[in-house]
């Protein structure tokens, strides 16, 4: 991996040299160029003021390599010092640029003297003319040959010491990203441990492995208690069922029986009716569980707690009275947005678990109230009360402080806990053994 991204990079910033070095040459060869163009064009002014003819005139020339020519406007030469010219000029980009703005330039390769030029040439007015002067480009090519090992040298040490930089650095750069990926491949059951990096976005990048980590290893704890809580529940949920069918299925074979008594049938099948309500009613707590992991209702609306407080109320009187329980109730008007049969549901478990577990002639007293937008519902007892160890467990499914009672399907406060926390509210519990017990429920009052 390290020599790959070594050869990437390398590759890179030898495109990058090379483009680097063609344009220094480029620029080299404009600058030449440009500053030729303005030495043959000051000369040109001098050999249009000087004479021509003479022997000084003539050698400066020759010394100097330079070609001469005088152009009419037509195009025709006039002379040339370095060989008699019968072709029109006129058609030269050089002649063009001259008489259409006094001065032009251009390289080419010459077919006269078989030579690359640079030809300049200056339209003189007074003269009607045109004086070209060229000049091989020899001086050029020279001065490239003289500075070419100059910069191949340069681009071959700056390759090498890239080379060296890029090999260093790579190493620095991919050693911690390769310990890194060393221990998350070893990663065991334990939290994956990270060592802390100066470079803050190597850091960002560890901190984040871990909290991903952390997050993963979460979720894989939630789903694994999720599974063994299912587990538990119909396992649960099995033996709670098992039990009234049991009991169902005893009473049907003893009702097949000749000999019992009237009596004795009527018992039976009252005790089949018992069973079968209760097993009912555990049916419906099982569903209503489900519904509320799985996140299901048919819709939120408003909801007059107070309404429903009394109509619960209302249905567990009967119930109540075969006990002489007393109910009182403090309703303060309280409307929240949520789905009604759940609400409904929280109540009813709330307030049937008090008639179910209060002493006789005992009380009951239920308070509504509504603070910092918050719906308070509290369920008061003198019930049998709870045990402090056993206080947070009843809200367990299935579970029952007391063991060898039959009352309640054991998931009404399981219930209660799930209806409150789909709602972000919370249940508190106070509750002293033969004294009775306190259940409060708090959920925001939350409008669409």
């Amino acid at each position: 991996m390290r020599k790959k991204i070594t050869a990437i990079f390398m590759g890179i910033l030898l495109m990058i040299l090379f483009i680097s070095f063609t344009g220094l040459y480029m620029v080299f060869h404009t600058l030449y160029i440009q500053e030729e163009v303005q030495t043959l064009e000051n000369m040109i002014d001098l050999v249009s003021i000087a004479p021509r003819e003479t022997d000084t005139f003539s050698k400066f020339l020759e010394e100097s390599d330079i070609r001469l020519s005088v152009i009419a406007e037509d195009g025709t030469v006039l002379s040339d010092t370095y060989a008699h010219e019968t072709e029109n000029h006129l058609q030269r980009k050089e002649v063009q640029l001259a008489l259409e703005k006094g001065s032009g330039s251009q390289t080419r390769y010459s077919a006269t003297t078989h030579m690359n030029f640079l030809y300049v040439a200056k339209y003189m007015p007074k003269d009607h003319c045109i004086i070209r002067l060229a000049m091989p480009l020899e001086g050029l090519n020279e001065s490239v040959s003289h500075t070419l090992p100059i910069f191949i040298f340069i681009f071959a040490f700056s390759c090498g010491l890239a080379y060296i930089c890029i090999r260093h650095f790579s190493r620095i750069l991919l050693e911690p990203i390769h310990q890194i990926s060393v221990k998350v491949r070893n990663r065991q059951d334990e939290p994956i441990q990270l060592d802390d990096y100066d470079c803050p976005e190597l850091q960002e990048i560890t901190s984040s492995i871990e909290e991903m980590d952390r997050k993963i290893n979460s979720q894989i704890h939630d789903l694994e208690n999720d599974k063994q809580m299912k587990q538990l529940f119909f396992s649960n949920a099995s033996h709670e069922l098992k039990t009234p069918l049991t009991s169902i299925q005893g009473y049907a074979e003893l009702l097949k029986q000749d000999e019992l008594t009237e009596a004795m049938r009527a018992d039976c099948i009252d005790r089949i009716l018992l069973e079968s309500r209760r097993m009912t009613r555990l049916i419906q707590d099982i569903l209503m569980i489900s519904r509320l992991e799985s996140n299901e209702h048919n819709g939120p609306a408003i909801v007059e707690m107070q309404d429903v407080v009394q109509s619960i109320v209302k249905s567990l009187t009967p119930l109540a009275n075969e006990k002489q329980l007393t109910i009182t109730t403090m309703l303060k008007p309280v409307r929240v947005y949520a789905y009604k049969p759940y609400m409904e549901e929280l109540v009813s478990n709330l307030v049937h678990n008090a008639v179910l577990y209060n002493v006789p002639r005992g009380t009951i007293h239920i308070h509504l109230s509504a603070k910092e937008e918050n719906m308070h519902l509290t369920v008061v007892d003198t019930g049998i009360g709870i045990a402090e160890d056993e206080q947070e467990k009843v809200f367990q499914r299935f579970y029952r402080a007391d063991t060898n009672t039959k009352k309640g399907t054991g998931l009404g406060l399981s219930i209660v806990k799930h209806i409150a926390l789909f709602y972000d509210g919370e249940v508190r519990i106070r509750s002293v053994l033969g004294k009775g017990t306190t259940l409060s429920v708090t959920i925001p009052i939350v409008y669409n």
